[in-house]
């Protein structure tokens, strides 16, 4: 009983987040562009097969041990990406922006290439960077295959009823509300991750750690317990902020109506 907890307790811990972002993308995708979902479906997909891929590169040359340095990398061009999509969506979500793009179809902005690849490679990044360490957690628990099985199937059936939960409650959301609430999930994602790699690079030593005494409830939402990983969370968050809120000041002719 106490390995099939573990292993449920690993893939649901690591999954959510994933989970999380792939349904908040998808929900946007079904109701705005679904030809799209193939793209976002084949970024989770190879990003299942490069975690299994990189879990046998620890096993091979690390021992199974989890490299910070990769996860840091990882989580840095995941929010890189994040907050560029989630600023993209924003700008798409304000009324002037979308009168200005009534001059071309709202679908091409929605097909642009680079906005495709990025949500392709959200999908990718959201999958890998939780999926390698998910498989170096489950090889290294000692019990029956049964009773590790039985364990990640309650958490997949668990996950797998959140991705039903959160896209049927966005089905009837105006476009609008939507791209919002995606856009303000996706820059939230960004500063979180943006902070967790610096808690990487803490724990290689890299940079320095001044330990923070937050609420326990702030701490299990995912705020991190140093200051400098809280500076770069809020940093982002301000960064982010701003740069949209400039870019609402400017006239909507001035705004682009699509990202080519």
């Amino acid at each position: 009983m106490t390995i099939a907890l573990d292993a449920f307790l690993i893939l649901l811990r690591e999954g959510l987040e994933a989970v999380l972002v792939l349904a908040a993308l998808a929900a946007m995708l079904r109701r705005a562009a679904p030809e799209r979902m193939a793209v976002l479906g084949l970024g989770a997909a190879a990003g299942i097969a490069a975690s299994l891929l990189a879990a046998l590169a620890y096993w091979h040359f690390l021992g199974g041990e989890h490299d910070d340095r990769v996860e840091a990398v990882t989580l840095v061009l995941a929010a890189a990406l994040m907050l560029w999509t989630g600023g993209w969506l924003a700008r798409r979500a304000d009324g002037r922006a979308w009168a200005e793009s009534l001059k071309r179809p709202a679908d091409r902005a929605l097909n642009a290439r680079r906005v495709a690849l990025a949500v392709g490679a959200i999908g990718f990044l959201a999958v890998f960077r939780e999926g390698a360490e998910t498989v170096l957690f489950i090889a290294a628990l000692d019990g029956t295959a049964g009773a590790i099985a039985a364990g990640l199937g309650v958490a997949a059936l668990l996950l797998a009823a959140t991705w039903v939960v959160v896209q049927r409650g966005t089905l009837r959301l105006p476009l609008r509300p939507l791209f919002l609430g995606t856009s303000a999930f996706l820059l939230v994602m960004a500063a979180r991750f943006g902070a967790a790699a610096v808690g990487e690079l803490q724990e290689q030593g890299t940079v320095a750690f001044t330990p923070l005494d937050i609420p326990d409830a702030l701490a299990a939402l995912g705020l991190p317990d140093s200051a400098e990983a809280m500076a770069c969370f809020a940093a982002i968050l301000l960064l982010a902020l701003g740069a949209l809120l400039l870019r609402r000041d400017r006239p909507a002719a001035a705004q682009p109506a699509a990202a080519e």
